[in-house]
């Protein structure tokens, strides 16, 4: 590397290391790969290797035992998540195109690793040197979790005094340029004849060093307890009564109950072995330093008291009017699979898409819940959404279908956490309105508009209207609302520059009279029907309108020939296409939270109805009478 390319990258290190820990935290998880929390990470270190591997063994993985790494000190215990570095055999044209100075493989690893990595370095041998005092400075100064490799470090005392955690398969004297080249960060390596994806769960203990895929933590975790549960049944039990081990060994899930490993577990209240193995997780099962006894005196499963088995619900069985709103009573959902959780609601939101449904125009299997907002409290949890940060008492609000009801199944993934800061009134009304309204404003146009551009918005004095005004000024549009005269002074109050009466009102010709004569950028009407034709005809120039609700009824087929006249776009979206991974989801949740729990978007909350006056609440809402959100109170 030329000394200006070394030099180049030196005043850049501080923004390239930054750009490698990005990469870092996104490696290893495409495809199958999960995210592993923080928690579920510390909670493996305080498993044995042994109990991981069993954990890995009855559910058809390899050991993933990491042959021949030592510990370099006695009672070494880590746990953290890989960042790998793979060497090859020296050539000497491969030394010669290897990047060199900071831009060396090992030291752009060295860089992405902290305190919760380990990092995994595959020698070439297991005599080879991987480093020694100097290189491994800088691993002491990055705090890095731990060291893993299958070949040798040199300069013992010196490595062994930095503090973190070592396994090697030795020590050596050797130099390893001589032998071998670091070539490759963060790809997929085998170590010690075990394969190592970034972002495995690296764990060690004086027996040894175990893989934990990355895609597979949170049960490893579950099994991993429970059978170091059960081996600690069985120690104690041959420890009062002296008796050979073969009795209780082996076992592999379902045990028998007529077993004798069985007859034991059973006494102590230990049935998580038994068919069907997959049992919910107690809440303590996740907690880091948990021991089994422990969980076993906590005792509690991951439930709340007080769950009944029916509740009250509103259903429709045949499509139609208000009158089609039916309220019954039906079980609690019991059927959640790993990743789901039972929220108790406290309100539901009421949105127009609700009526829709009810109405056939939305077409839903029938009979069916209505409703696709709410929040609460979650009462029953299971682990991979408690490893997911969703245990007993969480307060979330989410969107899913069938939420008229006090009770509502649902995915972790769909779980959006509400803040200390929300009261969960406001928080109901996030999840439709609030997210519609974000993605409205800052991507629905694609651009077309932007901050300083006119921007017209229908029924700005509405539920989402008010969340779409407010978010749309803070972001620098210049917004002209529609609305009824009676709310009017509201609107304007929100942030809007203008305010058209639209029942008196021409709206295209006020438009074109505060624009003068350009028209505005984007059209966001969530009315439809009765405001296309003005919304149209408001648009400048190469303007975009957003259609995103059928308030009046849905818009009519628009021939394209329409759009000439001025080169017009126009887009019919929906929620669900603007929140399509998890990462979408959550962050324009945290922005509207965020704005909402800081004061600088104000949430108005129009009218409240108990669950049985649930007719009145969508006959309120199709009068278009509604200065706010409406929400159905549920909880007591």
């Amino acid at each position: 590397m030329s000394t200006v390319l070394c030099t180049f990258a030196r005043r850049q290190w501080p923004t390239i290391a930054r750009q490698l820990r990005v990469q870092q935290r996104s490696a290893g998880c495409k495809g199958r790969q999960a995210n592993v929390t923080p928690e579920v990470v510390a909670a493996l270190g305080q498993c044995s290797t042994q109990a991981l591997v069993d954990a890995l063994w009855v559910n058809g993985w390899p050991s993933n035992y990491v042959e021949g790494a030592r510990p370099l000190a006695p009672n070494t215990r880590m746990a953290g998540q890989a960042v790998t570095l793979r060497f090859v055999r020296h050539r000497p044209d491969i030394a010669a195109d290897k990047p060199n100075g900071v831009l060396s493989p090992e030291y752009v690893a060295f860089e992405m690793c902290g305190p919760e990595n380990v990092l995994v370095m595959s020698a070439c041998g297991p005599w080879e040197s991987v480093g020694g005092d100097i290189k491994f400075l800088r691993l002491k100064q990055r705090n890095v979790g731990g060291l893993v490799t299958d070949g040798s470090v040199r300069d013992t005392n010196a490595v062994s005094a930095y503090g973190f955690p070592v396994y090697s398969h030795s020590t050596t004297a050797k130099q390893g340029p001589a032998t071998m080249q670091p070539w490759a960060v963060n790809d997929v390596v085998n170590v010690g004849g075990t394969v190592v994806r970034p972002g495995d769960v690296i764990v060690g203990d004086s027996d040894g060093v175990v893989v934990v895929p990355q895609s597979f933590a949170v049960e490893a975790l579950r099994v991993a307890q429970e059978r170091e549960e059960v081996e600690d049944a069985i120690k104690e039990e041959l420890e009062a009564n002296p008796t050979c081990p073969g009795v209780y060994y082996p076992f592999k899930p379902p045990v028998a109950r007529e077993s004798p490993l069985g007859v034991l577990l059973e006494r102590r209240g230990i049935t998580h072995q038994f068919a069907p193995t997959r049992a919910l997780s107690t809440r303590a099962s996740l907690v880091p330093g948990c021991s089994s006894r422990q969980r076993r005196q906590l005792s509690t499963t991951a439930t709340a008291k007080g769950v009944p088995d029916e509740m009250k619900a509103v259903r429709v069985h045949t499509v139609g009017d208000v009158s089609a709103l039916t309220v019954e009573t039906t079980g609690v959902p019991s059927d959640l699979r790993d990743g789901d959780v039972l929220v108790r609601n406290a309100h539901a939101g009421v949105n127009f898409i609700d009526t829709y449904h009810r109405s056939g125009l939305y077409a839903r299997e029938l009979p069916f819940i209505v409703g696709q907002e709410a929040s609460g409290e979650v009462v029953k949890t299971t682990p991979e959404a408690l490893a997911a940060g969703f245990g007993v008492g969480a307060r979330v609000c989410y969107s899913v279908l069938e939420t008229y009801c006090e009770y509502s199944k649902v995915s972790a993934g769909a779980l959006l956490a509400v803040p200390d800061n929300v009261n969960l009134a406001t928080a109901c009304t996030v999840p439709v309105q609030g997210l519609t309204a974000h993605y409205l404003v800052h991507d629905a146009h694609a651009g077309i508009a932007q901050p300083g551009d006119w921007m017209l918005v229908h029924a700005a004095a509405g539920g989402t209207g008010q969340f779409v005004v407010q978010l749309a000024t803070a972001a620098g549009y210049r917004v002209i609302g529609t609305c009824s005269e009676s709310k009017m002074a509201l609107a304007q109050s929100l942030g809007c520059e203008h305010v058209i009466d639209y029942r008196s009102e021409n709206v295209a010709d006020r438009v074109m009279e505060i624009t003068g004569g350009a028209g505005v950028k984007a059209v966001l009407d969530g009315v439809g029907q009765s405001t296309y034709e003005g919304s149209l005809a408001s648009l400048a120039v190469r303007g975009i309108c957003v259609f995103f609700g059928n308030a009046s009824g849905p818009v009519p087929p628009i021939s394209p020939l329409k759009l000439v006249p001025k080169s017009n776009f126009i887009t019919r979206p929906k929620l669900n296409d603007y929140t399509r991974t998890r990462t979408e989801l959550v962050a324009r949740a945290e922005h509207v939270m965020s704005a909402v729990g800081n004061g600088d978007v104000s949430v108005a909350i129009d009218k409240r109805f108990s669950i049985d006056d649930v007719v009145a609440a969508h006959t309120y809402i199709e009068a278009g009478k509604t200065t706010g959100k409406i929400i159905i109170d549920i909880a007591p």
